[in-house]
């Protein structure tokens, strides 16, 4: 009678225990990876988005570089919001695809004067967009809403939108600090030591991720 062979019971918990180290060595290299990618995606769609709804808005309303915005007045706090709202309505509230919009949502990490002239925009992907009223508008991205861990670099991004050529030449949206960086080399030690500022760096980099990113997400 020929007899089979099979696996021992302790041969099967050894092959088991290996496959779990292995799995555990490997499933957070897989878990970074695919929130790079995930995040990557989400960047890109937000600056496509906006710069579609400006180039809608200027067919209407004329060369963004003309756009009427009241700047920020610190002595009058009560009417930065209506300031923001007046301009968000008119400019880019018509061409943007959204969800929906309101004046909740604090964002810490941001003095005072601003908070009182949020408005929060939610987006289809359930991203939100915080802006307020400053020299530009100011928009915070934070990639995965009210979830954390809220922090600069991780899933919160900073963008910029000027009509005072702050972005550059025909621009209007742009990094925060885009400016006053002028390489890669600069924006990766400034995302470094600035977390806030490594929007300038994912710009550099076409919205990607690259394998020296400072920063676990």
């Amino acid at each position: 009678m020929k007899k089979t062979s099979a696996f021992t019971l302790a041969e099967t918990l050894i092959t088991l225990v290996i496959i779990g180290v292995v799995a555990a060595m490997t499933l957070p290299g897989l878990t970074e990876s695919y929130k790079r990618k995930e995040n990557s995606v989400r960047l890109k769609k937000f600056y496509t988005t906006m710069e579609q709804a400006i180039l809608l808005s200027q067919v209407k309303n004329g060369d963004a570089a003309y756009w009427d915005k009241e700047s920020l007045d610190s002595d009058d706090k009560a009417n930065n919001y209506n300031r923001l709202h007046k301009y968000f309505l008119k400019y880019i509230e018509p061409y943007l695809k959204y969800t929906s919009y309101d004046r909740n949502g604090y964002i810490q990490d941001i003095e005072d004067t601003a908070q009182q002239s949020h408005l929060r925009v939610k987006m289809s992907d359930g991203s939100l967009v915080y802006l307020f009223n400053g020299d530009c508008i100011d928009m915070i991205l934070d990639l995965n809403g009210t979830k954390a861990p809220n922090k600069w670099g991780f899933d919160r991004f900073d963008f910029l939108l000027c009509n005072n050529g702050e972005c550059g030449k025909s621009k209007f949206i742009c990094s925060y600090l885009r400016k006053n960086v002028s390489t890669r080399e600069e924006a990766l030690e400034k995302c470094k030591t600035t977390p806030q500022s490594c929007t300038t760096l994912l710009q550099f980099d076409n919205w990607e991720f690259k394998k020296d990113y400072p920063y676990k997400l």
